[in-house]
């Protein structure tokens, strides 16, 4: 049985790279959202991929009646980043449970 090297394993990339590159892919994606939050960072289990969560605010948009004095919205962003590479292979939705 061969031997399972765990180096070989090791990501390339580490999480402050991979955190960068989810960022400067959200900032592509959503030019007018000029603020978001690093949430999550997560090494997957095979070390071929860092899983990031961004999260920023969406506004209501009736400025009048109630919805004016409500929080604005949540949204959570997952990019799953190449850890070789750095590269952003996938964002999808995040939802809390």
């Amino acid at each position: 049985m061969p031997a399972i090297h765990v180096a070989s394993r090791k990501p390339k990339v580490d999480a402050r790279a991979a955190a960068n590159a989810a960022a400067e892919y959200f900032k592509e994606l959503y030019p007018t959202v000029t603020a978001f939050s690093l949430e999550e960072v997560e090494l997957s289990e095979d070390g071929t991929h860092w899983l990031i969560t961004l999260s920023f605010e969406i506004p209501h948009t009736q400025s009048l009646g109630i919805m004016a004095f409500q929080p604005p919205r949540t949204k959570f962003k997952v990019f799953k980043v190449d850890a070789k590479t750095g590269r952003v292979m996938a964002m999808k939705i995040r939802k809390l449970e």
